[in-house]
């Protein structure tokens, strides 16, 4: 997903609209992108070069985290795989900032769907360096298809409002749906709250779409009806699990043998968050407890890097 929100930024450039007293000098963005894996960098530059995009004053490589930080971004934009990972990333490019000079410093924009206490924990960290960077948390909601459409929901956790008006715009060109949720981790919450529930969702659609196999009734039709009737939701409509379903309706990674969506490894760690979080306010979780015991097996069972719609597969015994 990374990727794909890399290159809405690029292709939109030329109507950034973000101007600072950093940048009202540039009239574009500058983008600078950097990952650990050469093999990713790769496809962002060919994707880019394919579609145009590519102009030696307005994108460019960094080789690694200091050097990015040696660029003295105005915004970095993040999306990683963990709580460590948004740790790591985010310490040791603010550590290697130059210091600030103007009146804005660096404002971080974590996409990585993490824990609220570590997405306060890093903002705490930002501030310290400088009072003058920020620190925003805001996990997105969308999977790869919003990615790629630039349709994506961003879940905004800022210090303030005025934080909130500078990050909105670049948001804007990688979503359609901003939405301010509150203080530091309030962004972090609120996508794990969504999860969990998401997660639920798609065991119940996965556990429908199984019966109707069993029962004889064409899943091209009950979707349809599921898709007209109480049960339609995300995991009916947009991302159905059963393959002759998704392609009917013309979306969904199982059409695919469940490449190129969001992995069940990906739902794992978030179920883990949701439920971790739920016991540190004394909360009892019983449906998020049990969906994350049954992603875990399949996960163990290597299913990780699969979309988490096959789970269909995997409460069947069968095998993709």
């Amino acid at each position: 997903m990374g990727c794909q929100m890399a290159l809405n930024l690029a292709k939109k450039r030329e109507a950034s609209g973000v101007e600072n007293e950093k940048s009202s000098s540039r009239p574009d963005i500058h983008l600078i992108v950097h990952d650990f894996h050469q093999s990713s960098m790769d496809k962002f530059f060919h994707h880019a070069d394919s579609g145009g995009l590519i102009d030696l004053d307005a994108l460019s490589p960094a080789s690694d985290l200091p050097s990015l930080a040696a660029s003295d971004p105005h915004f970095v934009v993040t999306s990683l795989p963990s709580c460590e990972a948004s740790e790591t990333v985010v310490g040791e490019i603010v550590k290697n900032l130059p210091k600030p000079s103007t009146e804005t410093g660096c404002i971080f924009i974590d996409t990585s769907t993490i824990s609220p206490t570590v997405s306060k924990s890093i903002q705490e960290m930002v501030t310290l360096v400088s009072p003058k960077h920020d620190y925003v948390d805001a996990p997105v909601s969308g999977g790869v298809k919003g990615a790629t459409n630039a349709t994506l929901s961003f879940m905004v956790g800022t210090s303030s409002s005025e934080t909130f008006a500078l990050v909105q715009p670049l948001l804007q060109k990688m979503g359609k749906g901003i939405i301010p949720c509150g203080g530091p981790g309030s962004g972090s919450a609120v996508k794990l709250c969504n999860n969990a529930a998401l997660a639920a969702q798609m065991m119940g659609i996965c556990e429908a779409m199984n019966l109707g196999d069993a029962l004889g009734v064409d899943p091209v039709i009950l979707a349809k009806v599921m898709n007209v009737s109480t049960a339609k939701c995300w995991s009916s409509e947009v991302n159905n699990p059963h393959p002759d379903a998704a392609k009917e309706i013309g979306s969904g990674a199982s059409a695919h043998k469940y490449e190129g969506g969001f992995g069940t490894a990906l739902m794992l760690k978030d179920l883990n968050l949701a439920v971790d979080c739920g016991e540190e306010q004394g909360l009892v979780l019983p449906i998020s407890g049990m969906t994350r015991d049954w992603y875990r097996l399949a996960d163990k069972h290597g299913y990780g890097k699969k979309d988490f719609g096959v789970m269909l597969q995997f409460l069947k015994g069968a095998k993709v």
